[in-house]
C-alpha cells in the first residue's frame, strides 16, 4: 500500500492509479460449485477506463472500504450465463469463497480486464483497500499486490515515466533501508499495456502476418504472370483496337478492369468463404491469444480483405496492361498472326516475376521448416516426468474475508485437509499413487502466485554479489515424484513426518544445484526464502533431476520443493497414477473431494499428456499454419514456372519444329526447355536462401534448440523446391520433345 501510494502522489506522472491483483475464486451457493476469474481493484479502476455499465452502477468513491467491499460487478457473459440475462440481477446476492457481495452493476458485452488474467476474462470485479482483513496491516515489506494499471499524464511518454519510476525507486530505497536491502534489488517497471497484453503472442502473430503477406505477393506474381500470357496472345487485338483509334490509355484502362474483376471476385469468394469457416477457424487457435473470443469479421476487416483484393488486382495487372499497351502496332499485327509475339522484354519480365516468386516460397519454407524443426524438438524434449497415465485436476481452496470463518487459515488446518484429500484419492478404484502439487508440470506460473518466484538466502556460502539467488518454490506432498516417476538422484524424498513441527526440509533439482552449489554437495546445506532472517531455515535433504515446471520450451530455472505439510498453499493441483482415462475419472474426483468439502470447485481436469499438448498449442498453430501456407506457396511456385514453360513451349512449336527438322534430337529439345526452368529455379531458391538468411533472426524468440540458420533447413528446403521445379519444368520439356515438325511447320 505504501508504494500505490508513492505512484499516486510521489511519482506525479499519473493522472489515475489503481491497483489490478488478478486471481480466481470459488462461486457457491449456487446448483455446484464453479471457479470464477476474479480481479480485486480500487474504486476508481472503471472511471480511469472510461468504463459504463450495461445494468446498475460501476464502483465509485462510495465503495471504499479499507478491506473487501461487499459490492461485486460482473461481465455480460456471467449474467447470461448464470442468471439468464435477467434485468432484475441488480441487488441480488452472490456468494464468493463464502463471503455475501451485492451485485451492483453488470458491464457491457464489449468491456474486458485490458491486463493479463489467470487462465479467461475476467467474470467478476471487486474493490477493496487492501489494509484490513484478509490482507495484512499496510507495510512496505508486506507486498501482496502483483501490479498496478495507470493513466499517464498527457504529453508524458512512456520513456519518461520509466525515467522518473527509475529514480522514484532509488530515492524510496535511501529513504526506507530497511524495507529495501542492496541485495533485494528491488525497482519498479512500467510496461505499455498493449505491451502487456500482447507481448508473448506478438512474435508469432507477426509471423503468421509476414506468412500472408508472402502468400499474397506469391498469389500475385503468378496472376500477373498469367494476365502477361494472356496480354501476349491478345497483341494482335490490341493491335487492332490500336489502328481502329483506341488511344493507349484506353487500352490499358481495359485491362485493368479485368485484372480488378478477376481480384474483386477472388477476394469476394475468399470473404465469403471466411465467413462460412470463420468458427472452425477459431477453434483451431491456440486458446492463450488475448481476446481470443472476440475475434469476427466485421466492416473494417471486409473493408480491408476488399482493398488488398483491389490494390493487388490494379499492382499487378498494371505491368500486363503496360507491356500491352507499348507492343508496336506494325510488329504486333504481323507477329500476332503466327502467336509469337512475346517480345524480349516481356519474356524478361516473365523470369523475373517467377524469380521473385521462387524466392518468396524460399523464404516462406525456410520459416516454416524452422518452426517444424522448433515444434519437433519440444514434441521429443523430455519433461522430466512420465506423463503417460497421469491425470491431474486444480481446485483452490476459499479464502474468506473473516480469518474466523476461514476453515482452511491455519498450516494445521490445510495439513488436515490435504491428507483426507489424498487418502481419498488412494480409494478410489484404478488409482495406484495420489498427490499434491501448488504448480503443476509445464503450465505458466499463476498469476496469483507472485510469491512463487522467490529471493534465496543461502547460508556457508562464498557471498557472490552478481549472482541473482531466486527460485520458484513448489510445495508437493510426499509421494510426487513417484506420481510422476521423476527419479531422485541423491538424498532422500519427503515423508508424511516431514510436516509443522519439525525440521523444515527442501529437495532441489539439478539446476539449482549446478547454479548455487557448482562445486560443492548441496546435501545438508541451509537455505531460506527471503532476506527475512525470520524466514525457516531450510536443510537440503534431496537432489531431483529437472522437471520442465514453466514448459517444455523453458530451461534452467531453478526450483525448490518443500513439503506441502510445512507451508500454506491454497491453490493445489491433484496428480494421480492411474490407467483410467480423465473422462472416468471426473465425476469421482467431483464426488470425493465434494464429500470432504461440497463448496470447492474441481476443474481442468485432464491426462499430463492433454497438459502437455496445452502448453504447445501455441506453437503447434504457428508451425502448422505457416507449414500450410509453404505447401501452398510451393504448389504455387511450381505452378507458375510450369505455365511460363509450358506457355514458352506453345509460344515457340515452330521454332522447335524448325530446330528438329534441320537434325536437332529430342534430348537437345529437352536440354533447351529444361534448362530454362532450371536457370530460373536456381537464381530464384539463391534469392529467397539470402533474403531468408538476413532475416532468419527475427524469428529467435519463436524457436526453441534450433539455430535460425539452421543447417538442415537452409539445405532441405533448397532442395525440395529445385526438385519440384526440375519435376515441374520437365513436364512442358517432354512435350516439347513430342513436337512434329511437319505439323509445326504446316501449322506455322
Amino acid at each position: 500500500m505504501p508504494e500505490l501510494d508513492d505512484l499516486r502522489t510521489r511519482a506525479g506522472i499519473f493522472t489515475d492509479v489503481s491497483t489490478v491483483a488478478s486471481n480466481s475464486v470459488n462461486l457457491t451457493g449456487a446448483d455446484h460449485p464453479e471457479r470464477l476469474e476474479f480481479l480485486v481493484t480500487h474504486p476508481n479502476y472503471f472511471s480511469m477506463l472510461g468504463a459504463t455499465p450495461q445494468l446498475g452502477r460501476l464502483f465509485g468513491l462510495q465503495d471504499f472500504a479499507l478491506g473487501f467491499a461487499p459490492v461485486v460487478v460482473i461481465s455480460d457473459g456471467l449474467w447470461r450465463r448464470a442468471y439468464g440475462a435477467d434485468r432484475n440481477v441488480i441487488g441480488r446476492t452472490v456468494r464468493l469463497d463464502g463471503d455475501p457481495y451485492t451485485i451492483v452493476g453488470v458491464l457491457r458485452p464489449e468491456f474486458r480486464h485490458p491486463g493479463a488474467t489467470v487462465s479467461r476474462n475476467v467474470e467478476v470485479f471487486n474493490t477493496a483497500g487492501f489494509s484490513a482483513d484478509p490482507a495484512p496491516p499496510p507495510a512496505r515489506s508486506m507486498r501482496i499486490m502483483p501490479g498496478a494499471i495507470g493513466r499517464l499524464k498527457l504529453g508524458i511518454t512512456v520513456e519518461q515515466a520509466e525515467g522518473r519510476l527509475t529514480a522514484m525507486a532509488t530515492e524510496i530505497r535511501h529513504d526506507y533501508p530497511t524495507d529495501y536491502s542492496a541485495q533485494a534489488k528491488w525497482t519498479i517497471e512500467i510496461q505499455p499495456l498493449q505491451e502487456a497484453l500482447v507481448g508473448n503472442v506478438r512474435p508469432m502473430l507477426l509471423v503468421l502476418l509476414g506468412a500472408v503477406i508472402l502468400i499474397v505477393f506469391i498469389v500475385s506474381l503468378n496472376i500477373a504472370n498469367l494476365l502477361l500470357a494472356r496480354a501476349s496472345g491478345r497483341q494482335q487485338e490490341m493491335a487492332v483496337r490500336c489502328a481502329l483509334g483506341a488511344t493507349r490509355g484506353r487500352m490499358i484502362r481495359q485491362m485493368l478492369a479485368e485484372s480488378m474483376l478477376l481480384s474483386v471476385l477472388g477476394g469476394a469468394g475468399g470473404i465469403l468463404t471466411t465467413i462460412g469457416a470463420i468458427g472452425f477457424i477459431l477453434r483451431l487457435v491456440p486458446s492463450n491469444i488475448p481476446r481470443l473470443n472476440e475475434v469476427r469479421i466485421d466492416w473494417v476487416v471486409l473493408a480491408f480483405a476488399m482493398a488488398i483484393s483491389v490494390l493487388t488486382g490494379l499492382a499487378f495487372g498494371l505491368a500486363p496492361a503496360l507491356q500491352s499497351a507499348k507492343s508496336a502496332l506494325s510488329s504486333a499485327i504481323r507477329e500476332g498472326g503466327r502467336g509469337s509475339g512475346s517480345s524480349a522484354r516481356t519474356g524478361r519480365l516473365r523470369d523475373a516475376l517467377i524469380v521473385s516468386e521462387l524466392a518468396f516460397a524460399v523464404v516462406l519454407m525456410v520459416a516454416a521448416g524452422l518452426l517444424l524443426r522448433t515444434l519437433r524438438g519440444l514434441l521429443q524434449e523430455d519433461p522430466g516426468f512420465n506423463p503417460t497415465q497421469v491425470v491431474a485436476a486444480d481446485l483452490s481452496l476459499p479464502e474468506p474475508n473473516d480469518p474466523k470463518a476461514d476453515p482452511y487459515l491455519s498450516l494445521a488446518q490445510q495439513s488436515s485437509f490435504n491428507r483426507e484429500l489424498l487418502r481419498r484419492m488412494r480409494t478410489i478404484p484404478g488409482v495406484e499413487l495420489a498427490a499434491i502439487t501448488s504448480a503443476l508440470p509445464t503450465t505458466d506460473l499463476r498469476l496469483s502466485d507472485a510469491e512463487g518466484i522467490n529471493a534465496l538466502a543461502i547460508e556457508d556460502r562464498p557471498a557472490q554479489s552478481s549472482l541473482d539467488l531466486r527460485a520458484e518454490r513448489i510445495r508437493i506432498s510426499p509421494d510426487y515424484f513417484k506420481v510422476m516417476q521423476s527419479p531422485l538422484l541423491r538424498g532422500r524424498l519427503f515423508t508424511d513426518g516431514d510436516e509443522d513441527g519439525k525440521q523444515p526440509v527442501a529437495i532441489i533439482d539439478e539446476t539449482t544445484a549446478r547454479k548455487y552449489w557448482p562445486n560443492r554437495d548441496p546435501l545438508g546445506h541451509i537455505l531460506r526464502f527471503g532476506q527475512n532472517t525470520t524466514q525457516a531455515r531450510m536443510t537440503v535433504v534431496g537432489i531431483v533431476r529437472d522437471i520442465k515446471n514453466d514448459g517444455l520450451d523453458i530451461a534452467g530455472v531453478p526450483h525448490i520443493y518443500v513439503p506441502i505439510y510445512q507451508s500454506l498453499d491454497r491453490d493445489l493441483s491433484i496428480v494421480v497414477r492411474t490407467p483410467l482415462p480423465a473422462t472416468i475419472l471426473e465425476p469421482r474426483f467431483r464426488r470425493e473431494i465434494q464429500s470432504i468439502d461440497p463448496d470447492l470447485p474441481v476443474f481442468n481436469i485432464s491426462s499430463m499428456n492433454d497438459v502437455l499438448d496445452r502448453s504447445l498449442a501455441a506453437r503447434r498453430f504457428s508451425a502448422e499454419l505457416v507449414g500450410g501456407f509453404a505447401g501452398v506457396a510451393l504448389i504455387l511456385a511450381s505452378i507458375g514456372i510450369y505455365g511460363l514453360l509450358a506457355y514458352m513451349v506453345g509460344q515457340r512449336s515452330r521454332e522447335i519444329g524448325i530446330r528438329m527438322a534441320l537434325g536437332a534430337r529430342r534430348w537437345d529439345v529437352l536440354k533447351l526447355i529444361l534448362g530454362k526452368g532450371v536457370v530460373l529455379a536456381s537464381v530464384g531458391i539463391i534469392a529467397g536462401a539470402i533474403v531468408s538468411s538476413a532475416t532468419a533472426s527475427m524469428m529467435a524468440s519463436l524457436l526453441y534448440g534450433v539455430h535460425p540458420h539452421d543447417l538442415g533447413v537452409f539445405l532441405a528446403v533448397p532442395l525440395l523446391l529445385f526438385s519440384v521445379a526440375v519435376l515441374a519444368s520437365y513436364l512442358p520439356a517432354r512435350r516439347a520433345t513430342k513436337v512434329d515438325p511437319i505439323i509445326a511447320l504446316r501449322e506455322a
